[in-house]
């Protein structure tokens, strides 16, 4: 039971909404219709998923030309810890899908605006752990400079807190945007919503947590892979919402 506090009208308000409990199998069925939402609209899909290879490989081009390792991770890492923000298109193509509606890009601008205020908030919080990411991987080079140099230590050190910064990022984001989008409510009830939703389901959410990463790391490796993939894999977590979340409507 979701705990409450009051306004200032006396009115119980919920800190969060409740969630089902999820089967292991879940997340692959979420993947299957976000899979034939693609196919719904697969150009109006594609105009999404060139962006998102364009911001991807804009962001390891800045990442490799730079001889700092700490930046290499934070940059990679931050691909993924920035995502969300980018699918918000995406959640609202499912969601005019969702209500039998035509997806228009006009909607979808005016709908990422109507949410501007929020959508900020919660991309100034993933900035600002993706900054923190960096500083610390940069003062672990700085404390020890031989450590920075060592491809094979460094590199694991950093990607095992890469990966529990990314942690961190991935229970606060799972179901924020897409609560902010549905429910046009605020980014601290949508941020707990995502959080008690993966306490509840761990084991489910992090086997989906894993298949983002892997199949976000598929998509760098084919190149172009990404601009099939990112659609699919936003699309399912809207599914994923929806089947999670209980809201009204």
């Amino acid at each position: 039971m979701q705990k409450q506090t009051g306004d200032s009208n006396g009115d119980i308000v919920p800190l969060y909404a409740p969630c089902r409990k999820l089967s292991i199998g879940d997340p692959f069925r979420w993947l299957k219709m976000g899979w034939q939402d693609f196919k719904r609209t697969p150009w109006h899909s594609l105009a999404y998923g060139l962006a998102f290879v364009f911001f991807g490989w804009l962001f390891l081009y800045v990442a490799l030309a730079n001889d700092n390792n700490a930046l290499i991770v934070s940059l990679i890492f931050g691909f993924l810890i920035m995502g969300p923000v980018l699918c918000f298109g995406l959640y609202d193509i499912s969601h005019q899908l969702e209500q039998n509606h035509k997806p228009t890009f006009r909607h979808e601008r005016q709908k990422a605006f109507h949410e501007m205020g929020h959508e900020r908030l919660f991309a100034t919080m993933m900035s600002m752990l993706l900054v923190l990411l960096f500083m610390v991987l940069s003062i672990m080079a700085g404390i020890e400079p031989e450590f920075g140099q060592t491809t094979g230590s460094y590199v694991v050190a950093s990607l095992l807190i890469a990966m529990v910064f990314a942690g961190l990022a991935f229970c606060t984001s799972v179901f924020t945007l897409p609560m902010i989008l549905h429910q046009d409510t605020d980014g601290a009830t949508a941020i707990l919503t995502s959080i008690n939703a993966v306490l509840r389901n761990t084991r489910v959410l992090a086997l989906w947590a894993l298949i983002i990463f892997v199949l976000t790391a598929v998509g760098f490796v084919t190149l172009i892979g990404l601009a099939l993939i990112a659609p699919v894999l936003g699309y399912a977590t809207w599914h994923g919402y929806r089947e999670t979340i209980i809201t009204k409507g």
